[in-house]
């Protein structure tokens, strides 16, 4: 039989990657809660998970607790694992706190100057976001900003945990991404 690996610190260079990649919140998108963040191992140390940012996720320790008592599944962890990757290479944190802003928003609730818009600019050149001009209610010009269908899909498939989804909206070279984190484990 073989002796499970032994655990062994996490290097705090490693820890401060994953809690970067994550913006220091939790990785459950429906979560993200900032106070406690525990480092799981999508694959555990005991089966040959390795302390590397790309076996780490951040989680708060009740959605830890609710991965190991099985209510949150492995293809969670993993399309999570993923749209973090994703959006860090892409965005920086303020912008993924912005995505995940405007997915709560109806459109027209967010009247923005043309300064506003510019907060948006990155989301916007991804086709996440867009904005539109207002009717004229005089000077300066007002814009409304809202999620595109692609950034509503993909809000969608992060919240919905579906990997397949989550390929879809995804760039081919995010693809490859999706590709060495859903390895992890099989």
């Amino acid at each position: 039989m073989q002796k499970p690996n032994k655990r062994s610190t996490i290097p705090q260079d490693v820890r401060i990657a994953v809690l970067t990649e994550a913006g220091y919140r939790c990785a459950v998108p429906t979560c993200r809660t900032i106070l406690a963040i525990d480092l799981h191992h999508i694959v555990h140390v005991a089966k040959g998970g390795a302390n590397s940012s790309p076996n780490l996720l951040a989680l708060c320790p009740t959605c830890h607790a609710l991965y190991h008592r099985g209510i949150i599944d492995d293809e969670s962890i993993r399309a999570w694992k993923l749209m973090l990757m994703t959006l860090t290479k892409a965005f920086d944190a303020e912008a993924i706190e912005s995505l995940r802003f405007l997915s709560q928003l109806q459109p027209g609730q967010l009247p923005v100057s043309g300064d506003g818009v510019l907060e948006f600019k990155n989301l916007m050149t991804a086709g996440l976001a867009q904005f539109k001009r207002l009717p004229s209610t005089g000077s300066p010009p007002q814009f409304d900003i809202s999620l595109t269908n692609r950034g509503r899909d993909l809000i969608d498939a992060w919240e919905a945990s579906d990997l397949n989804r989550l390929t879809s909206v995804l760039t081919p070279k995010i693809q490859a991404i999706n590709k060495s984190v859903k390895s992890y484990g099989r």
